[in-house]
């Protein structure tokens, strides 16, 4: 196994019982007219039937013929701002169909002013389940909620009959220790200093600095310890440390963390592999200590889009464009990829969805065994083929899987060793729970139109600090028009991305720190065409992307910068690269407001191009300020 966490829960707090913090959670309890207490319920689809929940109970039932219907019950719940919370519901269906992935629960936060600021949406049980099923998950409370609200429901355009009993939420106390996290690739150095981030929770379980230590010591092969230091920093949520390797010995060693407490008592503990070499092995792709890939010795900045199932005449379209990769959902059989690479084009072989018992596993995947059997068949056809750039094994799966996760992982690298794994997440804010089941990070903002396109800026910067600054992310921004998902009034008042648009989100994608982009997609331009013709559409991502691909041997470039220093606001991110001896400054407002930004430079710099945007004003010492429209990107070089 390539991580091992173990944790220790020393304190009562975690063993307590936490409180059921929904009220009627079993639907029992009706008023005079026979609703449910606490609960706005929806009648004639969701309705109140004795014998419907668990063991006979009453219980909530859902029976739906029209399949524009969409509404359903919910309940405020009290919150603890920035805490987290276990939600569960058991749920039971009977020719449930639909597209998407059928019955569940939510749970949804505001702000004080009433704005949605995001949510928690598992999967859920589809078509007739056998008996009851518990859906659940865990939900990050963000700082600045006010408002919370669970709500049982089954997803839009679905029909049939579910049942839905027992639902919870109660405070979630997270391990005072969680996930330890390396900047090594698949843990293996040839020498250099070596990063490692612990995550801790001393805020969430309410537990004082004062006292509390952080140990981390590094163990060999034969149990001697070669290394012992208390943590280079501590915070509530994060320990650190940098270890230099260079007088290390080839071979395997143990990277163990330790929270003392309590005079000295261990209160968590987490490991990690180091292996050290005397020579890195020779990998057909690889992630280097710059976050970048690196395909067959030269770094390579992803370019792509999704795609369905490939196709020639699409394909060919697609390769005059400025993309340099593509990842199609389903199975790609090998004259499909022998046509990306005829194309000078590279693949993400995606086998996201073989996981027996999820919605998107093939009717043939119905057990574990048959699982890997499929997954060794595809990489022994494919982990030599030269279009191969990575393997895409999860898309939005629940953290629920993590154990499943962390092992196709792991399987990945034992099977094909050259080539790294990239999964998906909407799930932004817990993607450092995920950190142990990936090589490389994407999440998804979709945003337009209904949303700000600076959820980009939000997402992105949330997906780095959630993997410490140490993963690459491969992100995935939206080009594509929600209209071709919806039907009827929301089909007619959607609409696709503008130009402008999809460069800001491209551009705030990088700014936060994207090590490469794959766009939402490539089959969907073609869903609109009654009122967004594909020749157009295709024009206007081509721009898009085509100034990106402009600046990649920039974006490429681990050249020396100069020493710089930011004044900027929240919504603005700003990134520098050293190219040729010159100095590239990107700058991009990710607000609905005009905003201004300074750096500050080496004073010698001189003679400014605008590559794109407003020119920044000069100051004295070195400061330039930028006057930033709303969403704008801009880019000097000096």
């Amino acid at each position: 196994m390539r991580w091992i966490a173990v944790l220790i829960l020393m304190s009562t707090i975690f063993v307590h019982a936490q409180k059921n913090l929904v009220k009627n959670s079993g639907f029992e309890e009706l008023n005079a007219e026979g609703r449910p207490l606490a609960w706005n319920e929806v009648k004639p689809v969701y309705t109140i039937r004795d014998g419907a929940g668990r063991n006979n109970s009453r219980g909530l039932q859902f029976e739906n013929s029209d399949p524009k219907f969409y509404s359903f019950p919910s309940q405020k719940i009290d919150l603890q701002q920035g805490s987290q919370y276990s939600i569960s519901v058991w749920v039971k269906t009977e020719k449930l169909m639909g597209s998407d992935n059928g019955a569940t629960l939510c749970v949804q936060w505001n702000d004080a002013k009433g704005k949605f600021l995001g949510g928690i949406y598992p999967h859920g049980i589809r078509r007739t389940s056998d008996g009851w099923k518990l859906i659940n998950g865990i939900a990050k409370i963000p700082a600045d909620a006010a408002t919370m609200s669970i709500s049982p429901y089954v997803r839009k355009g679905m029909t049939g009959k579910a049942w839905f009993d027992d639902i919870k939420v109660t405070r979630y106390i997270p391990p005072l220790v969680g996930t330890i996290c390396s900047s090594l690739y698949r843990d293996t150095c040839d020498g250099g200093v070596v990063k490692y981030r612990v995550e801790l929770a001393l805020g969430a379980a309410n537990v004082k600095m004062d006292g509390v230590k952080a140990l981390f010591s590094v163990k060999a092969a034969d149990d001697q310890i070669v290394l012992s230091s208390p943590a280079d920093f501590m915070t509530g949520d994060s320990a650190g440390i940098e270890i230099d390797t260079s007088k290390f010995k080839a071979g395997v060693y143990s990277v163990e963390f330790r929270l003392l407490a309590d005079g000295g008592k261990l209160k968590g503990h987490a490991e990690a592999r180091l292996k050290r070499v005397d020579k890195m092995p020779v990998r057909k792709v690889y992630i280097d200590q710059h976050r970048r890939t690196i395909v067959e010795g030269k770094p390579f900045f992803p370019l792509g889009m999704y795609w369905s199932s490939i196709k020639k005449d699409r394909l060919e379209t697609y390769a005059q464009g400025p993309f340099n990769c593509l990842m199609p959902y389903g199975t790609q059989n090998r004259e499909q990829v022998d046509m990306v690479h005829s194309n000078g084009l590279k693949i993400i072989y995606s086998v996201k969805g073989i996981y027996s018992g999820t919605r998107w596993a093939p009717g043939n995947i119905k057990t574990h065994e048959q699982e890997l059997a499929f997954i060794k068949d595809k990489v022994t056809q494919f982990k030599d083929h030269p279009a191969l750039l990575a393997w895409y094994i999860n898309d939005e799966l629940p953290l629920s899987m993590i154990d499943r996760l962390n092992a196709r992982r792991d399987l990945m690298e034992e099977l094909d060793p050259d080539h790294p794994t990239w999964v998906v997440l909407y799930q932004y804010n817990q993607v450092r729970s995920y950190l142990s089941s990936f090589d490389i990070i994407g999440t998804d903002p979709y945003p337009i139109p209904k949303k700000p396109a600076g959820m980009a800026l939000e997402w992105t910067r949330t997906t780095r600090d959630q993997s410490f600054g140490m993963r690459p992310m491969w992100q995935v921004p939206q080009v594509f028009d929600w209209g071709g998902y919806r039907k009827g009034k929301e089909r007619d008042e959607s609409r696709a991305p503008t130009l402008d648009e999809m460069r800001t989100m491209a551009w705030q994608s990088i700014a936060a720190g994207a090590n490469g982009l794959v766009f939402y997609s490539y089959f969907d331009l073609y869903k609109m065409a009654e009122r967004d013709p594909f020749e157009k559409r295709w024009a206007e991502v081509c721009t898009m992307a085509g100034e990106i691909k402009s600046f990649i041997p920039v974006m490429l470039s681990i050249d020396p910068v100069p020493e710089f220093s930011w004044i900027k606001p929240s919504q603005v991110e700003g990134r520098v690269w050293s190219y040729k001896g010159e100095t590239y400054v990107l700058v991009v407002n990710g607000g609905n407001e005009p905003a201004e930004a300074r750096i500050l430079l080496d004073n010698s710099m001189k003679n400014i191009t605008v590559e794109f945007g407003d020119a920044p004003e000069k100051m004295k010492f070195g400061a330039y300020r930028f006057t930033l429209d709303p969403l704008k990107p801009v880019m000097i070089r000096f």
